[in-house]
């Protein structure tokens, strides 16, 4: 199975995919890292001369890790369209079942103080300010996939119970595709959501 996590930069990505790819016993794909690998490489000027080059190498990453039979978790904030096609087409032609999660923070204010108080992890990395990531132009989803608000009590709960409600036969004649579950809190703005809906199928609601 290839998860691909997207979302804006700050609503929790590489924590949810590090835990999930510890339950799944997934290679964990983080593009930060390899931006970060890219910058210190010297192949790079800087985080902001990577381009797509980045995207490249964490689709290579992902396609030996699935040709080797291991399941793959990629975080990334996959901010147009381009760069989640490779991804999809990947998994066409390997045969593997291909997940989209998209991760929002409905409460701006937490979105926002998670950002400011970010700090790199990573030697290379350059965590960006609240202004970019709130002026960031991103791509309306057009995928299946499902919607977490990782506002909520237990963003990892909603992905993993999507996930299982994907892969059973009832979801699978249902919709063909994901059986996709977005998980707001109710009346947010989600003011921190990636692009559009897209085909998000909304099938329940955190309290």
């Amino acid at each position: 199975m290839l998860v691909l996590i997207g979302g804006l930069p700050g609503v929790g990505k590489t924590t949810l995919a590090r835990e999930l790819a510890g339950r799944l016993r997934a290679a964990h794909v983080r593009i930060d890292a390899v931006e970060a690998a890219l910058v210190r490489s010297g192949l790079v000027a800087g985080q902001d001369d990577v381009g797509g080059a980045g995207y490249e190498l964490a689709l290579a990453m992902a396609g030996t890790c699935l040709q080797a039979g291991t399941d793959v978790v990629v975080d990334a904030v996959f901010p147009v369209a381009a760069s989640r096609a490779p991804f999809a087409e990947l998994a066409a032609a390997t045969g593997t079942p291909v997940r989209w999660v998209r991760l929002v923070c409905g409460d701006r204010a937490e979105h926002r103080r998670r950002v400011e108080q970010r700090h790199a992890d990573l030697p290379g990395h350059v965590v960006p300010s609240w202004q970019q990531v709130a002026r960031r132009d991103v791509d309306a989803w057009t995928e299946p996939h499902v919607v977490v608000d990782t506002a909520g009590p237990d963003p990892l709960g909603a992905v993993e119970a999507a996930l299982t409600a994907a892969l059973t036969p009832e979801a699978t004649r249902r919709t063909g595709r994901i059986a996709a579950a977005t998980v707001h809190r109710e009346g947010s703005a989600d003011p921190g959501e990636l692009g559009g809906a897209g085909d998000a199928e909304p099938v329940g609601r955190a309290p």
